[in-house]
């Protein structure tokens, strides 16, 4: 439990530290509005997820993930599967921009497997998960990706050593990021009627239960891969 705590904890206060600039940009630049109207969190939160500021945050997020960062896109991006906010389709498409930066810049920085073991929620074993899966199936051992907890920037550190394409690496790791987009888009699109008014008066909430169910997530992975 007090694994569990820490780690809520340490999650929590890294995605709202992850927000918080993005935010405040929105917030600053609607200042006006902001005060006239005082909008309730939800209102304000679905107008944020359809500023640019979303845009640019999604784009960041995606980045950072296949490169230091813990978190992954769909965190983000399925809460807003219950937003009433326009133009959703458009923040797959940054997702998939700051996949493809991110990527480069890990390609181009390519952290030793002593170094990687630094970053946060990895450990040996994903390592040598990757290399067996690489070395069985090269490129496509990144279709393993989605579903085995295995942090993306483990991947893209290490896809350097065996001299992949870099345009064949971007497609498959793409085509497996929407696969996994759809499987889990599909569930709550299924879970959308039953839950969407709830959801709607209770952004905070499904945003604390959200990191919660992730960071037990997280857990579940590093006790198979300790």
């Amino acid at each position: 439990m007090v694994a569990y705590l820490v780690n809520f904890i340490a999650v929590g206060a890294g995605i709202c530290l992850f927000f918080l600039p993005f935010v405040a940009v929105f917030a600053f630049k609607h200042r006006r509005e902001i005060i006239a109207k005082r909008p309730h969190f939800n209102q304000f939160m679905e107008r944020f997820f359809s500023s640019r500021q979303s845009n640019y945050l999604v784009l960041t997020w995606a980045a950072a993930e296949a490169v230091v960062w813990y978190v992954i896109p769909e965190f983000l991006l399925l809460l807003v599967v219950f937003m009433k906010v326009h133009k959703k389709r458009d923040l797959v498409k940054y997702d998939l921009i700051g996949t493809v930066i991110g990527t480069l810049v890990a390609f181009m920085w390519h952290l030793s497997p002593s170094a990687l073991v630094h970053l946060p929620y990895v450990r040996p074993s994903m390592i040598e998960q990757v290399r067996n899966w690489f070395e069985t199936s090269g490129v496509f051992g990144l279709l393993h990706q989605p579903f085995s907890g295995v942090p993306y920037k483990v991947f893209t550190h290490m896809a350097p050593d065996y001299h992949f394409n870099i345009i064949l690496f971007l497609l498959v790791a793409i085509a497996a990021r929407m696969f996994r987009y759809l499987v889990l888009y599909a569930a709550f699109v299924g879970a959308y009627p039953v839950l969407h008014k709830l959801v709607r008066r209770h952004y905070a909430l499904l945003f604390l239960l959200a990191i919660a169910i992730f960071s037990a997530m997280l857990l579940q992975v590093l006790r198979a891969y300790n």
